[in-house]
């Protein structure tokens, strides 16, 4: 099946969108990135404001622009943003790069999974859970993987999921089949967690444990949940907002992030309260630019 969307001028940057940290399993081979919406093998490429985007199976042009997340106004939001001077220089430096809207399932899985973690590490756990425990999906000379779904986690053997390469072995191989129990049993249920608010969500998530910390939660709410405030935070984000907007922040607070590589509970609460107090409804936004923008600045993009 053959979709061509018609994207307005600067409202989308299909390489910065795919590579920017936010989401894993796509791969560019060529002109051309490939990757897996639900059952769906699915290829895209950008030519100027036109989406070329090819899929082995019927898909609905909304169920492609949902998941691009067509529906928000880029313009405006960066716009609005961008009144800050300060960011507004970042935005210039990845403009187009929007957020995905994630499957909760899928995105709840790839940041258990993320923790100290470079890019590159995340997608070869990821892939190997879906080529191990996901159906195989064949589209002319190309083979994927559909993301396993909670029950196949839960029949799993703990040695069975470790040995796709998990970074804490037996031990996160344990919070993954947790979590998929707690997804088959219905005690996560994402319909009603996304129209809770953001507060309500984030605690509920909090209270699963099994890996999933501040940083995850937060993730989750903002990739897949309609979180749009929700400001993850990790050593990058960090150093980015001490780097910009130290002055808020303090000398003491700034030396602090600056030495570490682990965000003890209190930092992140701090900056990740900042992000929200300071960029508003959008922080999400803010956060993923700040983001990229960092890592851009360090050469570390590892995708």
């Amino acid at each position: 099946m053959n979709i061509v969307l018609d994207i307005s001028p600067g409202h989308l940057d299909l390489d910065t969108t795919l590579r920017c940290g936010q989401v894993f399993r796509w791969t560019r081979l060529g002109d051309w990135w490939f990757g897996m919406l639900g059952d769906v093998m699915v290829k895209m490429r950008q030519e100027k404001q036109f989406l070329n985007v090819k899929t082995s199976a019927a898909i609905s042009e909304s169920k492609l622009e949902d998941y691009l997340r067509l529906d928000d106004d880029l313009g405006a939001i960066i716009g609005g943003l961008s009144k800050d001077r300060i960011f507004r220089s970042v935005a210039n430096q990845v403009s187009g790069l929007r957020l995905l809207r994630q499957d909760p399932w899928e995105c709840l899985v790839s940041y258990i999974c993320s923790r100290n973690c470079k890019i590159a590490m995340i997608s070869r756990i990821l892939n190997n859970l879906s080529q191990k425990f996901g159906k195989k999906v064949v589209w002319k000379r190309s083979v994927n993987y559909c993301f396993p779904e909670p029950n196949a986690l839960c029949q799993a053997e703990l040695s069975e999921i470790a040995s796709c390469g998990l970074r804490y072995g037996k031990r996160q191989a344990y919070e993954l089949k947790q979590i998929a129990k707690l997804v088959c049993e219905g005690a996560i249920d994402f319909e009603i967690l996304r129209r809770m608010t953001y507060s309500e969500t984030k605690k509920i998530l909090l209270s699963f444990d099994h890996g999933v910390g501040n940083k995850v939660a937060d993730c989750v709410l903002l990739f897949s949940l309609e979180k749009l405030e929700a400001f993850p935070v990790d050593v990058w984000v960090g150093r980015a907002v001490v780097q910009l907007y130290g002055k808020f922040l303090g000398s003491e607070f700034i030396q602090r992030i600056d030495r570490t590589r682990h965000l003890s509970a209190r930092d992140y609460g701090i900056l990740s309260e900042f992000g929200q107090m300071h960029f508003g409804r959008y922080a999400g936004y803010a956060q993923e630019y700040l983001y990229h923008w960092t890592r851009l600045q360090h050469n570390a993009c590892d995708q």
